[in-house]
């Protein structure tokens, strides 16, 4: 990514930032209503879908969703980044095998992800094709460690 890209992804992720937690449970809960399966591989899934904002493991997960993107963020322009996105979300990868996620489900994620960053964010085309291709990189990242039943490669 160019300077320019850099810049713009800092700058619109003070957005979402701004508001971890509930920043995490908009994508989480706009990711259950689309793909309502996708409830069952985490640990709240025995929460109805309209209590989940206030569950507090719902709650911790959509925090720690947003805390590993800020943590790429803050990266991105550094000596070593890229191995630093690497280290960062293989072990987002690796902890998630256990859940076997498969990359449908991934992609899927993904898809919401920029929907509601787009939204949240009131993003320009350009900046969603920027955020996209950041986004791609992680699942790279992602994919290098996963098959596509999700169990480690």
């Amino acid at each position: 990514m160019n300077s320019d890209e850099l810049e713009m992804i800092k700058k619109t992720w003070e957005i979402p930032v701004a508001t971890p937690t509930d920043s995490g449970a908009a994508i989480l809960t706009a990711f259950f209503n689309r793909f309502p399966s996708s409830l069952q591989k985490f640990p709240f899934h025995n929460v109805p879908l309209e209590e989940l904002p206030s569950n507090a493991r719902f709650r911790a997960h959509a925090g720690r969703i947003i805390r590993v993107f800020d943590e790429s963020i803050r990266v991105l322009g550094q000596d070593g980044d890229q191995e630093k996105l690497d280290e960062i979300w293989t072990k987002v990868a690796v902890n998630h095998i256990p859940r076997r996620i498969s990359r449908e489900s991934y992609n899927q994620l993904k898809e919401v992800i920029l929907e509601v960053l787009t939204a949240a964010c009131s993003l320009n085309e350009s900046q969603v094709e920027t955020w996209t291709k950041l986004i791609d990189h992680v699942y790279n990242i992602i994919f290098k460690a996963i098959n596509e039943d999700g169990d480690a490669i």
